[in-house]
Order: C-alpha cells, then sequence, then structure tokens
C-alpha cells in the first residue's frame, strides 16, 4: 500500500472499534484522503458497498476491497477461475445455457448457480431431468444467460466469512476461506463449500443480507478490525 498512512473504515453494520469509522452515505460526500476498509454486507455491483470502494478509488485512496475484486468475486466462473489459480480446491464446473449439455457432462445431481447479475439468491439442486430443465430456466432468466452448474458430489456446507475467519469447525472449510480472502480481500460474505471424498471444494459465494449478520458476528467483526487498525495489516 501507499500513500495515506491511517485508516478509515466506512461501515452500514454498528462496528464497536476505536478505529475511526463513518457510516457509508457520510463517506459518499466526503473527500477524505486515507486508507478505507469498507466494511458492508454486501459489494455487488450497483450496491453501497461497492459504491464506497469506487468513491474510495476515485479519490486516490487504498481500499478493501477494490471494485475489480467485489465485481470478479460474485461472477461465478471468475470466482472459480480466480480461486483456483491461487491454490483453492474447486469443484469442476460447466457454464452452459443447455441442458443436454449439463446431463451429458455431470448426469445428476448437480448444483446450478445463476450467472446473470441480477439473481443472488444461493443455489438450486436437480435430481432430475424435469428438475434440471425447471432450475435452468428459472437461473438462466428463461435461458436469456447461461448458468454454472456443477456435479453434487457429497455435503454443500454454507459459512460466513469475515476476514478469511469462520467459526465453521472444520480445518479445510477454515482454509478455503482463508484463502478466498487472500485472493479477492472481501471482508465478509457467506461461502457455499462442498465436502466429499474426505476433502472440501469451492462452490460459490454470496453477500450476506443485514439479518444474517448477528450480534456474536458483529463482535467477532469489531475484534478484527480493533485487531490491527494500523497500515501495513492489508498490505
Amino acid at each position: 500500500m501507499s500513500g495515506a498512512s491511517c485508516v478509515l473504515v466506512v461501515s452500514n453494520i454498528d462496528l464497536r472499534t476505536n478505529t475511526p469509522i463513518t457510516k457509508p452515505s457520510a463517506f459518499l460526500k466526503s473527500s477524505v484522503r486515507d486508507f478505507i476498509l469498507n466494511i458492508n454486507n454486501d459489494y455487488r455491483y450497483m450496491k453501497t458497498g461497492y459504491y464506497v470502494s469506487l468513491h474510495a478509488e476515485i479519490l486516490g485512496n487504498d481500499v478493501v476491497p477494490t471494485t475489480e475484486n467485489a465485481i470478479d468475486a460474485y461472477r461465478q466462473p471468475v470466482l472459480l477461475v480466480r480461486a483456483s489459480k491461487n491454490g483453492t480446491p474447486v469443484v469442476p464446473y460447466l457454464v452452459t445455457d443447455s441442458v443436454k449439455q449439463i446431463m451429458t457432462e455431470f448426469g445428476f445431481p448437480v448444483v446450478v448457480f445463476a450467472v446473470n447479475p441480477f439473481s443472488f439468491n444461493g443455489f438450486q439442486e436437480a435430481k432430475n431431468r424435469t428438475a434440471l430443465y425447471r432450475v435452468v430456466k428459472s437461473l438462466s432468466m428463461n435461458y436469456r444467460y447461461a448458468v454454472c452448474t456443477q456435479p453434487l458430489r457429497g455435503e454443500i456446507i454454507t459459512v460466513k466469512s469475515f476476514f478469511g475467519e469462520c467459526a465453521y469447525d472444520d480445518g479445510d472449510v477454515k482454509e478455503i476461506a482463508k484463502k478466498v480472502y487472500n485472493t479477492f480481500n472481501i471482508p465478509l460474505c457467506k461461502l457455499h463449500i462442498q465436502r466429499f471424498d474426505g476433502k472440501a471444494y469451492l462452490c460459490g459465494l454470496q453477500p450476506l443480507k443485514m439479518e444474517e449478520i448477528t450480534p456474536s458476528d458483529v463482535d467477532m467483526l469489531s475484534k478484527i478490525v480493533s485487531r490491527k487498525p494500523g497500515k501495513g495489516w492489508f498490505d
């Protein structure tokens, strides 16, 4: 990191930290020059969290997360490609709008994620041909967009990740959360991880809804933010 030596936390969550903190609405009207730690529950394009990072970048500030990482992390195929290149185990996947191709390459059951920029309701499972046609039609917005499909070989675990830390008691899952954070620097997110044959694999990433953030989550976040608030923590 270069330039600013101070950290300003911009958050729509009521954190309890001694680090300077401001609300997104105030920051978006400001012209401050600091290192910006953007802690919002949702960094999708056109959401408040995205505009906080964009505003910081326009002002010439270093910011976590960057807008590039925010966009990449929420695009399923890009997420999996970048995560895999950085050493995160991922499930084989196929981006297509063809139900026949999915059945030919993966059989059943499969798990399907939307690729379009408007659907963020997680994934859907399909265990037979009829269900797969229904799921693909829904998540592709009537075949307007492709979908990202993966074979369902085991259990899908969903965990909250705060700066790459998660409370789930599984070493492989914790390692994936850490690797995903090291790749994308998304402070808050929800990870879908598939476990089979004794190993864990990244399946997807989604924003956290405000109602999913519990008081204990806020405590954990506050402790993390307070731990090392100085420049250098994010180098």
